[in-house]
């Protein structure tokens, strides 16, 4: 019944036990170059706010069970990436602060082949380019999530029909 958001939130879990716990344990680099010098393991960024929208989509299949699965996979792909940008974008200005460069958020950890002079370690984001380019990169991510949905709701059903 919870699916979506019973995996994002296994997702979740997993990456921050990660984060939490590498960074525990010294480690060194063996292969170079060495642009970034660490001496522990260097953990995965903080995960994605996948939950949110994951919550919010089973919501919404609840409400949609009826519906052809191409028409449900139309408004789920638009509600998710409609969610996960509201929670996302604001998240990841937050994850650039300094408020964030701590063990809990883990955005002070760098792998060994990170560039220190670069925007990464310097804490900026990527130039988004023009208005042109960022509607046509959100029409391919509605795209790609509408299929993607459709295929995952598709065998959802399947196994749903599977009985002993």
């Amino acid at each position: 019944k919870w699916a979506a958001t019973v995996v994002a939130g296994i997702y979740t879990t997993f990456v921050l036990l990660m984060s939490w716990i590498l960074p525990l344990f010294p480690a060194e680099p063996k292969l170079g170059p060495v642009l970034y010098p660490t001496t522990q393991f260097t953990p995965p960024e903080f995960p994605l706010l996948l939950i949110v929208p994951a919550f919010v989509l089973d919501l919404l299949w609840a409400r949609t069970a009826r519906w052809g699965l191409w028409k449900q996979s139309l408004v789920s792909a638009a509600v998710f990436l409609l969610v996960f940008a509201a929670v996302q974008w604001p998240f990841a200005d937050f994850l650039m602060s300094p408020a964030a460069r701590n063990w809990f958020f883990g955005t002070k950890y760098f792998g060994y082949n990170t560039n220190p002079v670069g925007r990464y370690a310097q804490y900026q984001f990527l130039p988004l380019g023009t208005p042109a380019d960022f509607w046509r990169e959100a029409g391919l991510a509605f795209l790609i999530s509408t299929v993607m949905i459709r295929v995952g709701l598709g065998y959802g059903a399947r196994l749903g029909s599977i009985r002993r």
